[in-house]
């Protein structure tokens, strides 16, 4: 027989676990003891913080937490847990000597499950965490039930009948008669009365088979139908039944059951125009859009021209960063509707993906009158847009391929109008281009280049770079910010103006920011541990990795596996990324912000931040956007960085001058009390062993 599973401290793999966080080792040891003597599984931590970081790893049953601790007291780390918890509420029991009634309410505030006076009576300890986490179990699986019956009770809407052959008379439940639409009446109805308002299409097709059924021809009905309603809304309806025999083998009655299929038939109908439509614009889709191309081309009418319109929308991404992803959606949505507007009704338009559109030409006479709906397509897009009372000037890129010109396929002629797209998008956007053969030769470059893209962390192309900071005030060494670098084996360094669009348009950013965040770490513990005590390392956040679910578990894995301290790891996101979705981003900053890390807020002065939303997140530091310091000469830039310092300082926030190139630069911003200097005037970015020459250099000075 199998011995029982065991966990390798000797308790059965589904003993419950207690998180104990307490500074106060006697209490720890002590209740580690009761509580392991009881079933249970304990893991200890001292503080707060690094409890938060304990509870993310192993996701306890159970936390038992003090209140008055060093580096994070146990308020801070019951609001940390409760701002990373989405699914689950994880049962806070607060240890606490401070009996009175503020106390008590902060910590239910934070989010504790209970509370526990010291000195704790032990006796009663483990009876009290069984209780709770009993008591935790049982609420969770009563939510699930009671969410189970709420969807079984409005799933089902079954009725039953009956009907007597010989004397014709139908009788049933009050609900199957409201299925049929027919008011019960004392002493049944007939067939003929019970079925009145079944759709006349459907009628013939239900006494047909009632017919063969009462003769005995079957055994039984399955059939669907459709009923109008007296307020003039239609139910679909399936019906069961089976046949009674008399000892003859007669049929004498019917006995059947109606059920209201119709949220189901809605829910097919939805699903299959989900599965051919964009859900933001109501748009066809690629797939709809490609079936659509294929039946047309079929039976194209000769003499007449077909062609293919792709069009998106130029720097699509700076445009929706700073209006922020409800307002980005609302954009897109005017686009459709202006398209549908603007284009012929012949005609059929798709959204592809993102700001990626598709219009299909039909049968225009001749090429005067396709240039005529290309221009007036054109010029309407480009009108002003308004969202939310806001004016939006945007342009497009526009490509064109015509049918048998530039291919006789779907694939073909969307992949040709792409490449004109594209072509019209790197000769500076707001434009349209037709297709011409030799546009592939660039295009199939670029796509061999992305290739590489993918293979680029295998082969150690991926390379960091650190560009120095330094103090303001004795222009020594602060840290450095760690930018990424492509080394092609074959095309050498490609710019990340290139690259960085490439990896942001698929997954391959949050792979590529996980390697600079691990690589960026382990060379700060390196330059830590030869005595630079106090550098700081700044790493930036694409809009993927800051959205992607692991970020908080992959940044406290990484610093768990070092010996760097949390407080000189800066996490920076740019200001147009913080506040498109800025109520959800302060929650992902502030469990972040728990780990002990600084935030940065990166380009500050570009997008749309207003001071209220500003004071909310939980940031140690802005960084101005080298653009300020370009014009930091005159008196308009000087009085910028005068008002954005100053602002900096009211809210006690560092500040990071970026692009400083000029002696000029470096004395403004002196005089204004900047914090920190970084730019091409202290170094550009540099491979790490050239870092560490910088850093000797700049000690040995």
């Amino acid at each position: 027989m199998t011995e029982p599973l065991m966990t390798n401290n000797g308790n059965p793999p589904d003993s419950k676990k207690v998180l104990i966080i307490d500074d106060d080792g006697v209490t720890r040891l002590t209740v580690k003891t009761i509580l392991k003597k009881s079933g249970y599984e304990v893991t200890e931590a001292t503080n707060g913080r690094e409890g938060f970081s304990l509870f993310m790893e192993i996701k306890p049953d159970l936390v038992l937490m003090d209140v008055v601790m060093p580096e994070m007291d146990g308020y801070a780390a019951t609001q940390a847990i409760r701002h990373y918890e989405k699914h689950r509420s994880t049962p806070i029991i607060m240890l606490t000597s401070l009996d009175d009634i503020n106390s008590i309410d902060q910590a239910f505030d934070a989010g504790a499950t209970d509370f526990i006076t010291k000195p704790i009576n032990w006796s009663l300890l483990s009876q009290r965490i069984k209780y709770t986490v009993k008591a935790s179990e049982t609420e969770e699986k009563l939510l699930t039930s009671q969410a189970q019956l709420k969807f079984s009770q409005q799933l089902a809407k079954v009725g039953y009948w009956e009907w007597d052959i010989k004397n014709d008379l139908v009788s049933g439940s009050k609900s199957v008669f409201d299925l049929f639409a027919i008011p019960p009446r004392t002493g049944g109805m007939s067939m003929e009365q019970f079925s009145a308002n079944i759709l006349p299409k459907d009628l013939v097709n239900f006494q047909k088979v009632i017919a063969d059924t009462s003769l005995g021809i079957s055994n039984g009905m399955n059939i669907s139908f459709r009923v109008n309603h007296q307020d003039n809304s239609i139910a679909h309806i399936d019906c069961l039944s089976e046949v009674i025999f008399d000892q003859n083998k007669k049929p004498i009655k019917i006995m059947g059951s109606a059920q209201d299929i119709t949220r189901l038939h809605k829910a097919e109908s939805l699903i299959s125009y989900q599965a051919n439509h964009d859900n933001l614009t109501g748009l066809p889709n690629r797939t709809f859009f490609n079936d659509t191309l294929d039946k047309h081309l079929n039976k194209t009418l000769p003499n007449k021209i077909n062609a293919i319109i792709a069009l998106d929308i130029d720097r699509f991404k700076k445009v929706n960063d700073s209006l922020g992803q409800k307002k980005g959606d609302n954009l897109l949505s005017s686009v459709a509707k202006r398209l549908t507007r603007v284009t012929r009704e012949a005609d059929f338009i798709a959204r592809l993906g993102s700001d990626e559109f598709v219009i299909l030409v039909k049968d225009a006479k001749n090429i005067q009158e396709l240039n005529q709906s290309i221009v007036r397509i054109y010029k309407d897009l480009t009108r002003v847009y308004i969202i939310n009372a806001q004016e939006i000037f945007i342009t497009f890129s526009l490509g064109i391929s015509i049918l048998g010109q530039d291919g006789n396929n779907t694939s073909d002629l969307v992949a040709h109008a792409n490449v004109a797209r594209s072509e019209a998008k790197l000769q500076g956007g707001d434009q349209f281009l037709f297709y011409q053969a030799a546009m592939n030769i660039e295009s199939k470059k670029e796509l061999l280049l992305e290739n590489d893209l993918r293979k680029a962390l295998e082969r150690d192309e991926i390379e960091v770079y650190y560009q120095p900071q330094v103090y303001g005030k004795t222009l020594q060494p602060y840290g450095a910010e760690a930018l990424v670098r492509w080394n092609h084996s074959t095309e050498g360094i490609i710019s990340p103006a290139v690259f960085i669009p490439m990896a942001e348009s698929s997954e391959l950013i949050v792979d590529i920011g996980l390697y600079v965040l691990k690589t960026a770490i382990k060379e700060a513990e390196n330059w830590h541990q030869q005595g630079f005590k106090n550098l700081h390392i700044g790493i930036n956040l694409s809009g993927r990795q800051f959205a992607n679910n692991e970020l908080i578990k992959n940044v406290q894995l990484l610093l768990a596996n070092s010996t760097l301290p949390a407080k000189y790891l800066d996490l920076e996101i740019t200001e147009s990324l913080a506040m498109s979705n800025a109520d959800h981003n302060i929650r992902i900053l502030k469990a972040l912000k728990a780990l002990g890390v600084s935030i940065s807020i990166d380009d500050f002065g570009t997008g749309y931040s207003s001071l209220s939303y500003l004071h909310s997140f939980p940031i140690d530091t802005i960084k101005i956007d080298r653009s300020f310091i370009t014009n930091s000469e005159t008196s308009e830039g000087q009085a910028i960085v005068k008002t954005i310092i100053a602002m900096a300082n009211s809210l006690n926030l560092s500040v990071v001058a970026e692009g400083i190139e000029k002696e000029s630069h470096v004395k403004i911003l002196q005089e204004r009390s900047c914090d920190i200097f970084q730019g091409y005037k202290f170094g550009k970015p540099m491979q790490a062993k050239d870092f560490q020459k910088y850093l000797d250099n700049q000690t040995k000075t």
